[in-house]
């Protein structure tokens, strides 16, 4: 512990530290620091893995260059493609089919839905939880009460469909709520003022993602105050190890849960746990769904799906060459046409294994005002 103001310089093993990973500027302003900032400010040093850090910006670094990005050119998903499914290949007596079968699945409550949250509504000019802000609606709601509201008539439909005309939810769909550092308590408050938006209290969980630090252009460790190391939530793909660290996914056994639609906060249009997209994945024993949505040009900044080996994934708009991004096929359309709008399909099992082999997911840079 320190006490007083007398330690003027910073612990030895504490600077040898950053020093050794170049961030020794963090502590430049020790000596203007109280006894508790300082104590804070050695705590929040003490868990952050520079090592890793280092490691995962070199990564991101390299995959955004235009000259590695043109060297590792992928493949890109076009029409008739296997692994793609569009709305005017499918009959109708199979999107009924579909349709059923979600309801299904939600009524019987073998099904949750994710929200990400984490993020604050900067882009809004605002620091407020996203899911908390007047986004011009006439009737005032937020994101967060529009989103209860789907699912509450989500779970009337389901109902109905399956025990009949008038039938009551008997399974409330659980509402995982990922929120971060910065949204959780404001997030939660907001819920309680609003009586849950008429949800019952139990069937909302929230949990906490992860936080990295933010750096400079040239790698340095950004201070948000002379004793605070500035950090943000570690973006949507921290909501895997989220998951197993709050012990979701064991709620999510305990509940019976077999399947999980997930979507971001601010995607007003977003079908809550679409029983559609739920029954397609279920039919088709799938363990990972993504909803794609065609890009409008070519400049449009989104991730777009690509071919990864026998499989599919996304690369980011930031790290696919600008050439390889105005390509088209004989038809005229882009190549790399189907963007990434994080509205996925997880089966429990998927995600369990996931969470056992702590699979290594790529990080990406996002340049942000501080």
């Amino acid at each position: 512990a320190i006490t007083g103001n007398v330690q003027r310089q910073p612990p030895g093993n504490l600077q040898k530290r950053l020093d050794d990973v170049g961030q020794g500027h963090v502590t430049k302003h020790w000596k203007d620091l109280s006894a508790e900032e300082r104590s804070d400010l050695c705590e929040q040093v003490a868990g952050i893995d520079f090592a890793e850090l280092q490691r995962v910006l070199r990564r991101a670094q390299e995959r955004s260059s235009p000259d590695k990005a043109a060297a590792k050119a992928p493949a890109g998903i076009v029409e008739g493609d296997q692994m793609l499914c569009t709305n005017v290949s499918i009959k109708a007596s199979s999107r009924d089919r579909c349709y059923r079968k979600g309801l299904q699945l939600i009524a019987e409550g073998k099904v949750g839905a994710i929200l990400l949250a984490g993020g604050q509504g900067t882009r809004l000019g605002t620091t407020l939880p996203k899911g908390c802000v007047d986004i011009g609606l006439p009737s005032k709601s937020t994101l967060f009460q529009v989103q209860a509201e789907r699912i509450r008539r989500l779970e009337k439909l389901a109902a109905e469909e399956v025990y009949g005309q008038g039938s009551l939810c008997k399974h409330p769909l659980r509402w995982y709520v990922m929120v971060s550092e910065f949204t959780k308590s404001y997030t939660e408050q907001h819920f309680k003022e609003h009586s849950f938006f008429g949800l019952d209290p139990n069937q909302v969980r929230f949990f906490e993602q992860r936080k990295l630090p933010c750096l400079s252009v040239d790698g340095k460790v950004l201070l948000q105050a002379k004793g605070k190391v500035a950090e943000s939530p570690d973006g949507n793909g921290g909501i895997y190890r989220a998951l197993k660290l709050s012990g979701c996914l064991e709620d999510m056994a305990e509940r019976g849960i077999e399947c999980l639609d997930c979507y971001c906060v601010d995607n007003l249009l977003a079908r809550v746990a679409d029983p559609f997209f739920l029954g397609y994945c279920w039919n088709a024993d799938a363990e990972l769904g993504c909803r794609a949505v065609a890009k409008r040009s070519p400049d449009e900044k989104v991730g777009v799906f690509v071919r990864k080996g026998n499989s599919v994934g996304v690369i980011e708009y930031s790290e696919l060459d600008p050439k390889l991004s105005a390509a088209v096929g004989e038809g005229g359309e882009l190549i790399y046409k189907w963007s990434n709008i994080c509205m996925q399909y997880y089966s429990r099992n998927f995600l369990e294994r996931l969470a056992i082999e702590e699979i290594d997911l790529d990080h990406h840079i996002a340049n942000k005002m501080i």
